[in-house]
């Protein structure tokens, strides 16, 4: 399935290269706000790409259509946002351009996109979180729910702490390259954990 995962690690790893590059993204956050926090529906709508055409069996019930609907699951939710995924990352390149970036390489920019939507898709499948909920909190409760030990927890907050680096650069780590270390780490437990989006 790297028809999901590719489209989301681009236009997400690319986002946050941006926020890094101290660039302003006043035009596109809202909707890099949205796909980050897996509100997917309302990405459908604001971007408008094309819904594709799916086939869903819910209950009992079958429907194939290629409408987005806001109670989606989040797996078919992303599968829908795809060609919104696309069209918003050709949008923001349009805007923003190629970015160089000596510290942190695009493989590893994409792997930080991915932490941190799987951890909110499994959070929110067992309904442990709200909309907006902030990843902090999202660690907490999803740690508990899966019962991850105390050192698991703490590898998935330090990937946690590498995003806010990018984000928000307070020196959570003293060098680029052990903020790179603890957040493929992290995604070393989200995958052993089979937490990831597939």
């Amino acid at each position: 399935m790297k028809e999901l995962i590719i489209p989301f690690a681009t236009a997400v790893g690319y986002m946050l290269k941006v926020l890094k590059s101290n660039v302003k993204i006043d035009k596109f956050n809202p909707e890099f706000k949205m796909i980050r926090h897996g509100n997917y529906f309302e990405f459908i709508n604001s971007v408008k790409g094309e819904i594709p055409h799916s086939v869903v069996y819910n209950k009992g019930k079958i429907t194939s259509d290629n409408i987005a609907r806001n109670d989606d699951f989040d797996f078919l939710g992303l599968f829908n946002a795809n060609p919104s995924l696309q069209k918003f990352y050709i949008d923001c390149y349009k805007e923003y351009g190629k970015i160089t970036d000596t510290d942190i390489p695009d493989s590893i920019y994409g792997i930080a996109a991915l932490f941190e939507i799987s951890l909110r898709m499994h959070a929110n499948n067992h309904n442990l979180i709200e909309p907006r909920e902030n990843l902090n909190e999202v660690i907490n409760k999803l740690t508990k729910f899966k019962n991850l030990n105390k050192d698991e927890t703490n590898k998935l907050h330090q990937g946690r702490r590498f995003i806010n680096m990018v984000k928000h650069f307070n020196n959570q780590f003293p060098t680029w390259n052990e903020g790179i270390d603890s957040m493929t780490i992290a995604y070393e437990i989200v995958k052993e954990k089979k937490l990831t989006i597939i």
